[in-house]
């Protein structure tokens, strides 16, 4: 019992000189403001400034968190705190009752990120949550780029790795698709295939389209056998199939491209189907923002009108200079291109031939429409 009393007061004193150690956060020098300035240096071109920066923000995430595990270590201390047990609930009440305002700002903080119905209403569990967040995976984003821009390939990959594997603590868990995607372009300098595939494959992984082995999921596999039947037209195509998987947009032109490089065309079939799925709908609900009224279907027969609603389509989005301009910049005009010649390559030769002469007299940019044009001509 004597040496447990002991132990109690040793750590207790620990705890007490650890903390002392350690400063409060205040608000101009958070990891987050840090790391602000590291992208701002960036911005500016000045990489061994933002380098620099950016390892401060990652060692001043680790005091944060420090601080804030010793706060909660101390406040916890005392036996009627203890005899309260993991209830965080009643916890909280008593850290009210003592006024351990630190404490309580902790907490509070904390579970903005994790409410208390995800910790079981348990303090332990909050205090595992909080350990976690000594990584810093946005930091370690920002300095992969960093290095890889400096050429200096394994040490970003060693960053990227860390910020990938830590992305479940990002504030904005979206960025972990930043992540991924600057994964594949470090893959691809390093010639690195196999990582580069699996770098994009996770992107898509979410969208439930391609399988983890690569393989063809339910939608994608309704869509390609709708494809091989002799009544489907580009009209149907686009009528019965949307996505809005937009996020994954690139990485599906990345794995269609991958795909072809390698010979592979039944996955540059189902890759080039979904990106062009995709972004069919990006660019109709943007139509349909400008024009409430406007719907994908064919006009009514008329002189000097598009005779489909795809060529339609085309017409309506070349009389929007912003949307043709985002179609331009994002590879839309050059993914429907690439689309009709898979098409081709994969024995779809009427919905090929539809396509390119779509394309042909509508692709709002002019390099594409001539482009499709040249490869109709080839087919007669």
């Amino acid at each position: 019992m004597k040496k447990l009393i002991s132990l109690v007061i040793c750590v207790t004193f620990a705890l007490t000189i650890y903390a002392q150690n350690l400063q409060r956060p205040e608000h101009e020098t958070l990891a987050w403001k840090i790391l602000q300035d590291s992208q701002l240096a960036y911005e500016q071109g000045d990489l061994g400034e933002a380098i620099r920066i950016a390892d401060a923000a990652k060692q001043q995430r680790k005091r944060e968190v420090e601080w804030s595990l010793s706060v909660l270590n101390q406040a916890l201390v005392p036996p009627a705190i203890q005899k309260l047990g993991d209830d965080i609930s009643l916890i909280m009440n008593a850290f009210e009752e003592r006024n351990s305002e630190d404490a309580l700002l902790v907490i509070h903080n904390a579970m903005i990120k994790y409410p208390i119905e995800t910790i079981n209403n348990s303090i332990a569990e909050l205090m595992k949550k909080i350990a976690l967040h000594k990584e810093y995976p946005e930091a370690d984003y920002l300095l992969g780029k960093l290095y890889t821009f400096e050429g200096e390939y394994s040490i970003a990959d060693r960053y990227l790795t860390n910020a990938w594997m830590n992305a479940a603590i990002l504030d904005v868990p979206e960025q972990k698709f930043d992540i991924l995607y600057q994964m594949a372009a470090l893959a691809k300098l390093q010639k690195n295939e196999e990582k580069y595939e699996k770098s994009l494959l996770l992107i898509i992984a979410d969208d439930k389209y391609i399988k983890p082995d690569g393989s063809d999921d339910i939608f994608i596999r309704a869509v390609k056998q709708s494809i091989a039947r002799d009544d489907t037209t580009i009209d149907k195509l686009f009528t019965l199939y949307r996505s809005k998987a937009y996020t994954s947009l690139n990485a599906y032109y990345l794995l269609t491209d991958y795909y072809i490089s390698k010979g592979n065309t039944d996955k540059a079939l189902s890759m080039s189907t979904l990106a062009t799925l995709i972004a069919f709908t990006r660019i109709y609900e943007a139509l349909v923002a400008r024009d409430m009224d406007y719907k994908f279907m064919k006009p009514e027969n008329a002189k000097n009108v598009p005779n489909s609603a795809f060529l339609n389509y085309l017409e309506t989005v070349g009389e929007y200079y912003d949307i043709s301009e985002w179609g331009a910049k994002n590879g839309i005009w050059k993914g429907y291109f690439n689309y009709a010649k898979i098409l081709h390559a994969a024995g779809r030769y009427e919905l090929a031939e539809e396509l390119f002469s779509c394309l042909s007299q509508y692709c709002p940019e002019d390099f594409w429409r001539k482009m499709a044009l040249r490869e109709l001509l080839k087919l007669f």
